[in-house]
């Protein structure tokens, strides 16, 4: 009988632990740099592709700002991204069902958040170099 409770609790925190390593530290994204001679719009089209080619839809676009939101797997993320001509940011504005959480002041998140604004990062920068190398087209 000892021996069956042991195996269910060492099975029981094996799961929590599991279910703790899904979250991770929200990180901050990186300010990106716009490269030189691009116009506020080509920043912002470059931004547009980068999000609806990763399935984020655009909730709202203003001046200097976008608000998106991405739909995945029962799961949403919320960003505003903000740009001018010489920097492009990305931040968190909300989710759901994706373990967001304060701990011990530090916003925790699902780790698969970082890895979707990364991704995000990288083609936002591949469009805005692309861009410029191509002109300005």
């Amino acid at each position: 009988m000892f021996r069956w409770i042991s195996k269910t609790l060492v099975l029981s925190a094996s799961v929590l632990l599991l279910a703790a390593c899904t979250i991770a530290p929200l990180k901050p994204a990186a300010p990106i740099s716009v490269p030189t001679q691009l116009s506020q719009m080509q920043v912002r089209n470059a931004i547009i592709t980068s999000l609806t080619g990763r399935g984020w839809t655009i909730d709202h676009s203003g001046h200097g700002n976008i608000l998106s939101t991405l739909n995945l797997r029962g799961h949403s993320a919320t960003i505003r991204v903000n740009y001018n001509r010489s920097t492009v940011s990305i931040a968190y504005v909300s989710s759901s069902d994706l373990e967001y959480r304060l701990k011990d002041g530090k916003p925790y998140i699902h780790r698969n958040y970082n890895g979707w604004i990364g991704y995000l990062e990288q083609d936002i920068r591949r469009n805005l170099q692309n861009t410029h190398y191509l002109g300005g087209k």
